[in-house]
């Protein structure tokens, strides 16, 4: 009788552990609604508030976002079940320097007349972000990791979204260092989905392991990513893929080509490996809500962090608004990108799908 007690005190301390984690889309549906829409403004409006005017790389509220965004990841995941880093590197200005320069020279060097406008403009611009490099030579590049181990260790899945901000004037390209820069949807939308999921996942055991990353110098050259592009690429461990989060708040039926809400996108490269990754985790988020769609665009989207894992050979893909159908110029890099700008309920969805895509995976949820 004695045997037969620890038996099943051994078998119940089995289904225990294994109902830590969802088995199936139900489920994890279920656990991903426990965050809120309410929560996730919440975060973005604090975020907002607390680096207020600005959390660009080099002035105060950009210090002020980091020390909050680590305090409310260890609020998240109270019983340690992730490692939670911040990297504080120095950055090489000559390769930021030198990342304009080539940009330069491969889209406008010798396609526009010297003389022309377009010539004139581009070349002021990239003047322009080099020497803000170099005023920036005395300030740490600072990303923040979270990273819970799997029972498979070595392969891994990123979760990456830049948590500074920046402001360009629409004609001069110019950054305005005095203006206010509050950033809600570039990018504090991306970096309160990424909060969502380490709050979620905090709860969880998953089959492989997950690199949460808010990522830093965006408005500078990229280089934040660049740097962790290069440390993953030179680890031992096996990367799934890299997710980045960029502007996830910003839906309208206004803008909108077809005049329609929830029309996101998901960019990736013409790339086969890539495309059936890509499906896969589209498929997982799909499940979680109908209220927003990803269209699949393999277009070599340029204009977030995901090219920089590209360049080291990782699969990397960013989830989105439509930039092609749904654009808004008027909040997009500028002082009135206010948290009340945002689409809450749209946000609230893509946290959902997203949320879909990255744990459907990491627990191989198939039903």
């Amino acid at each position: 009788m004695f045997q037969k007690l620890i038996i099943l005190s051994i078998f119940s301390f089995s289904l225990a552990l294994e109902a830590r984690s969802p088995a199936t889309y139900a489920q994890l549906k279920t656990d991903l609604q426990k965050v809120s829409q309410k929560d996730l403004i919440s975060w973005v409006n604090d975020l907002v508030k607390v680096s207020a005017p600005s959390r660009m790389v080099g002035l105060p509220g950009h210090d002020k976002a980091r020390d909050y965004l680590q305090e409310t990841i260890k609020k998240f995941d109270p019983k340690n079940t992730g490692k939670l880093t911040l990297t504080s590197t120095s950055p090489d200005i000559e390769a930021i320097k030198g990342f304009y320069q080539k940009d330069f020279d491969e889209k406008i060097e010798g396609k526009f007349v010297k003389d022309g406008p377009d010539y004139q403009k581009w070349f002021k611009f990239t003047r322009h972000m080099q020497k803000m490099a170099d005023d920036r030579a005395g300030s740490k590049v600072e990303n923040i990791i979270w990273e819970k181990t799997g029972l498979n260790q070595k392969k891994v899945l990123v979760v990456t979204a830049h948590y500074d901000t920046v402001s360009h004037d629409l004609k001069t390209l110019f950054v305005k260092e005095k203006e206010a820069m509050p950033g809600a949807n570039y990018n504090a939308s991306g970096v309160a989905v990424a909060l969502g999921l380490i709050k979620t996942m905090a709860q969880f055991d998953l089959n492989y392991t997950v690199q949460v990353v808010l990522l830093d110098w965006q408005g500078i050259g990229f280089y934040g990513s660049y740097l962790y592009a290069r440390e993953l690429k030179k680890s031992d461990k096996e990367i799934i893929g890299v997710v980045n989060l960029e502007m996830l708040g910003q839906d309208t039926s206004f803008y909108d080509k077809s005049k329609k809400k929830g029309n996101m996108v998901v960019y990736l490269r013409d790339q086969s490996d890539e495309l059936k990754w890509v499906t896969k985790l589209t498929e997982h988020g799909s499940k979680m809500t109908s209220k927003v769609s990803f269209e699949i665009k393999p277009n070599g989207f340029e204009n977030s962090d995901n090219f920089r894992f590209w360049e080291q050979g990782l699969l990397s893909t960013t989830f989105s608004q439509n930039w092609e159908d749904d654009f808004n110029y008027k909040f997009y890099q500028t002082s009135q990108d206010t948290p009340e700008t945002l689409n809450h309920e749209t946000l609230w969805h893509a946290y959902q799908y997203v949320g879909g895509a990255v744990i459907g995976s990491l627990l191989d949820i198939t039903k």
